[in-house]
């Protein structure tokens, strides 16, 4: 969340904005039927063991492996804004993920 003070904002938006352009050039492809190649996803971190969940709004958790931040761990994801399980992939407000096993129904945490 950013702030908007009277002389401006409190904290950087850079970041934010390119991660935005970057979803929406993704959301545009998707629209027009781009759908991503394993090719396309070689460099994508792979989330194993993963579930939706609501946070507001919904994401993933699970077990990534070759994040580019937070390397190989249990993560929550930001939101997901488009899920396509029959094709291997979400992509969330930061990036796409490889979809690994989802979790067993006695592995989801609430």
């Amino acid at each position: 969340m950013h702030i908007l003070e009277p002389q401006g904002f409190t904290t950087p938006l850079g970041r934010d904005l390119e991660r935005a352009e970057g979803l929406v050039a993704d959301l545009r492809a998707l629209h027009a039927g781009r759908i991503p190649t394993p090719q396309d996803l070689i460099n994508a971190p792979l989330i194993d063991r993963w579930s939706f969940v609501t946070v507001p709004g919904t994401a993933l958790v699970g077990h990534v492996f070759g994040h580019p931040l937070l390397g190989t761990r249990e993560v929550l994801t930001s939101t997901v804004w488009v899920a396509a399980p029959g094709h291997g992939f979400v992509r969330t407000l930061s990036r796409y993920y490889r979809l690994g096993l989802p979790a067993d129904e006695t592995e989801v945490v609430s």
